[in-house]
């Protein structure tokens, strides 16, 4: 009875022991978690399914192999995802019957593999058979490099310490199959992010970007044109915002009776107001330099309606947004472009493509605020650099071909750039202001006489682009024009009387606040005496003399022509000549770094800080 019992009982045991092993097989089958000889085991059960299945697919029959993709293809939290042992069998498997899924039923299989979810995070020896099965699959099969290069791109959006296996596969097929660069500089346009998504976003795909052109020179150019545009997208998208806040305020601000009297105190009146309006421009509103004005957008909010709060929000998201990519961008520039990178010639190329790019997207682009600091930031890395972007700069202000508004807002940014940049030598200064003092005297000498001739003085603006560009150097920096002996450099105490009383009378025509400063400092280091000139052509102002006045009460220096300047051709001529492209930074990090390379009014006008100069 006993033996039987103990017999009974271990075959029944035994029954237990072997249906116990074959639950436990079927369970590791699917998701293998077990080590030893079972998991072993485990292991060349999962390859003869694999080998059957695609014998089966060489049959028409996918049925295996969709349960197989079903797997693979399961978002990476999900319980049902393929084990991490049975991927790297898997991935064993196909390696070495790559040809065997080139069929129609065997894409789902490889698309799913391609696009498995966050491959880049699986542990490193099961992502190095991830990379080994997409290279060989890619250099079996081609076609399926441009699925795989579509996914390596639009992983751009992640951190760059999660894309260095994006970089190492696109670096490897690049050098593979050059052909492709075509649609990867599709891709690249394709996925990269909207304004409308977070700075986080923004800046690691412009950073990857950036990374993908140091080992693929030949889309260099591609994808710096590429982040010029966004960011222009961004700069434009911000200052659109602060225009429309300045006139929401101003609406807020101004009563109809206010508007109705300032139409009656007449045009003219009007546009001095307009004028001094274009703030942060000009010499005046540069005595607030060092007040951050995105400081100074939120107390503008203070007391206002509720959708300026939006408004001032949508500020605050934009500024930010171009503060991190500017800052990213001018970070990465300051690594590439060394004086070692410029003997190499890598440098030269990179300063070259941004050079072409500001002349094509920059300069043209009216009243940015912060994407042309790239150039003036990359450009004072070198005396050399800063040579080639003021030689680029000359030539187009002075350019037969060019359009008139293009080489006006050359000559804004050349004059910005000069008063502005710390580290412009000496000799650089003088050179700009004498090729801009010989010019001046030239065109006063061949057409000053065109003045009393029937036509608006607009014909003359790129004169006073000119003059005015000379003024703004000269306000900034007048303590360098002068040599040991005292004497002033480029002749500038008889060019500027000279200029001043010409029949063009540019201190009415350029922009009031420099003409105000310059007439001050002028004055004070005695190389021009200006008020009184100043004066008689506020008085015209205030007898409504420009545009209808009779031409007996004009003053030697106004021009008959001027009562063809219609008021409409004026103030666009006035909103030209009032940008400043070098006016200080407001955004926070960005502004912090040009620190090294900028001069601030406060660091230049000194004793001319005051308001005094309106007495």
């Amino acid at each position: 009875m006993m033996m039987m019992a103990f017999g009974n009982d271990g075959k029944r045991r035994g029954q237990e022991t072997m249906n116990l092993d074959l639950k436990k097989r079927k369970v590791e089958f699917a998701l293998p978690d077990e080590s030893g000889d079972d998991k072993e085991f485990t292991t060349e059960m999962y390859k003869r399914f694999l080998k059957s299945a695609l014998g089966d697919l060489e049959k028409n029959d996918s049925s295996q192999l969709d349960m197989v993709s079903h797997k693979v293809s399961q978002p990476a939290n999900s319980g049902s995802r393929i084990s991490l042992e049975n991927l790297e069998i898997l991935l064993d498997v196909l390696a070495k019957n790559i040809n065997k899924i080139d069929t129609s039923k065997g894409t789902p299989l490889i698309q799913s593999i391609i696009n498995f979810e966050k491959w880049w995070e699986l542990p490193s020896y099961t992502l190095s058979k991830y990379i080994s099965f997409i290279r060989i699959l890619c250099s079996s099969i081609p076609k399926w490099w441009q699925d795989v290069s579509m996914s390596l791109i639009s992983g751009f959006h992640l951190s760059p310490e999660k894309t260095e296996s994006h970089h190492s596969m696109l670096k490897y097929f690049l050098q593979m199959i050059p052909s492709s660069m075509g649609y990867i500089d599709v891709y690249l346009v394709r996925f990269f992010p909207n304004n409308n998504d977070t700075t986080k976003i923004l800046v690691n795909y412009i950073s990857n970007t950036l990374t993908l052109t140091t080992y693929c020179k030949e889309l260099q150019f591609q994808a710096w044109s590429l982040i010029m545009e966004k960011t222009i997208s961004l700069d434009v998208a911000l200052q659109n915002e602060l225009d429309e806040l300045d006139d929401d305020i101003d609406d807020f601000e101004e009563s109809d009776e206010e508007e109705e009297e300032e139409e009656e105190a007449g045009d003219d009146g009007a546009d001095e107001g307009e004028e001094d309006e274009i703030d942060g421009e000009g010499i005046k509103d540069l005595q607030n330099d060092d007040n951050d004005d995105s400081d100074e957008d939120e107390d503008a909010m203070e007391g206002e309606e509720e959708y300026n709060v939006e408004v001032s929000q949508s500020i605050k998201d934009l500024s930010t947004k171009l503060d991190n990519i500017l800052t990213l961008v001018s970070s990465r520039l300051e690594q590439d472009v060394t004086p070692q990178s410029l003997m190499t010639g890598e440098g030269v190329t990179i300063f070259n493509t941004l050079t072409t790019l500001f002349k094509s997207h920059v300069l043209p682009t009216y009243y940015t605020k912060s994407i042309q600091y790239i150039m003036f930031h990359i450009s004072q890395q070198q005396v050399e650099l800063m040579d080639a972007f003021l030689v680029t700069l000359i030539d187009i202000s002075f350019s037969p071909t060019e359009s008139s508004e293009k080489k006006i807002k050359s000559l804004q940014y050349l004059g910005s750039y000069i008063a502005r940049a710390k580290k412009l030598s000496r000799t650089q200064i003088i050179f700009v202001a004498s090729y801009l003092t010989s010019w001046l005297n030239r065109y006063v000498l061949e057409r000053e006489e065109e003045v009393d001739q029937s036509g608006g003085m607009e014909r003359f603006k790129h004169f006073y682009a000119a003059f005015q560009a000379l003024c703004y150097i000269f306000c900034f920096r007048y303590q360098m024009f002068r040599d040991p002996d005292g004497s002033w450099e480029c002749e500038l105490d008889k060019l500027f009387p000279r200029m001043v009383i010409t029949k063009f009378n540019p201190l009415k025509y350029c922009n009031e606040n420099v003409m105000l400063m310059f007439a001050r400092i002028a004055q004070h280091e005695d190389v021009a005496f200006c008020f009184s000139i100043i004066e008689n052509n506020n008085n015209e102002r205030l007898r409504g003399i420009i545009g209808r006045g009779d031409s007996n009460q004009r003053s030697s220096s106004q021009p008959v022509a001027s009562s063809a300047w219609s008021l409409a051709t004026r103030q666009q001529f006035i909103d030209l000549q009032s940008y400043f492209p070098y006016d200080p930074l407001f955004l926070k990090h960005y502004k912090r770094m040009m620190k090294d390379y900028y001069i601030e009014w406060s660091e230049a006008g000194g004793e001319y800080e005051s308001d005094e100069y309106e007495d």
